[in-house]
């Protein structure tokens, strides 16, 4: 006991754990080592790059389609208004007679002014009738198809358009709020359909009318020549005149607008393989 209480030495400290297993124990602490600097998720260049390669090629087309726009000017609207009603009219009486003719059960009030225009084309009229003419039944035909496309054509333009100070055709004044100077403006692919709708329309009607007269000449003008020249002119020849008038005007139009778009479009192909 004497010689423990005078020992020169003390007794080292106590130690919870062996000096081996605290080795571990540091090194688990230790943080992971931080990315390379050259890691592709801290640096954003490549996805910057690609949105602007991305963006370089998303401008050139939509401001390569943004040159040409369908615009229909007033005038092709004004008639289109005015003859769809019309042809309607005349349509819907070709294929319900004979109870749209005179003694029919239909033809008043609606279609009693066209007798007397049956009185004076004779396809129209009881003679025509009787004989079985198809042809006046197949150009109602005919003219509803028309009357659907030109409704279509309408719809689109008055949809899906904006006014414009200046339409494609004739011009009559200035400004939007012209006689028949300005129009409606559709642009993207609305206005390509649009374009071809009208175009087809326009040149069915014009074909037709046409057609309408030669067939008449080479009968001998068997269905008209029992009137007097003043009203075979009034009636006949100024009436159905104006479906001439009009759908060569809007084919002429519409034509130019279809040669118009293409020739951007061949002019934007040449660019992009230069």
């Amino acid at each position: 006991m004497v010689s423990t209480r005078q020992h020169p030495r003390e007794f080292p400290p106590n130690v919870e754990s062996s000096p081996s297993k605290g080795s571990p124990r540091k090194s688990s602490r230790r943080s992971p080592p931080s990315p390379a600097p050259s890691s592709p998720t801290t640096n954003g260049s490549p996805s910057q790059s690609l949105t602007k390669r991305a963006g370089a090629v998303a401008v050139p087309m939509s401001s390569s389609s943004s040159k040409w726009a369908h615009t229909a000017s007033n005038i092709t609207i004004a008639w289109i208004c005015v003859s769809l009603p019309l042809v309607i009219w005349d349509v819907l009486y070709i294929l319900l007679r004979p109870h749209t003719m005179a003694g029919g059960k239909l033809q008043w009030p609606i279609w009693k002014p066209y007798e007397v225009y049956a009185s004076i084309d004779y396809v129209y009229g009881w003679p025509g009738w009787n004989n079985r003419d198809g042809f006046g039944g197949a150009q109602a035909v005919l003219n509803l198809i028309e009357a659907i496309l030109y409704g279509l054509y309408i719809m689109i333009v008055f949809n899906h358009g904006v006014p414009s100070a200046r339409g494609r055709g004739l011009q009559a004044g200035s400004g939007v709020n012209g006689w028949i100077a300005g129009g409606r403006k559709t642009a993207g692919s609305t206005g390509n359909k649009a374009l071809m709708i009208g175009f087809a329309a326009s040149v069915m009607t014009l074909s037709k009318t046409v057609l309408y007269y030669f067939n008449e000449y080479f009968a001998h003008f068997e269905n008209v020549k029992h009137n007097d020249w003043v009203t075979l002119a009034l009636f006949y020849g100024v009436m159905n005149g104006l479906w001439v008038i009009f759908p060569a005007y809007m084919t002429v139009v519409f034509g130019a607008d279809i040669f118009e778009a293409l020739d951007i479009a061949s002019q934007s192909s040449m660019k992009k393989q230069n």
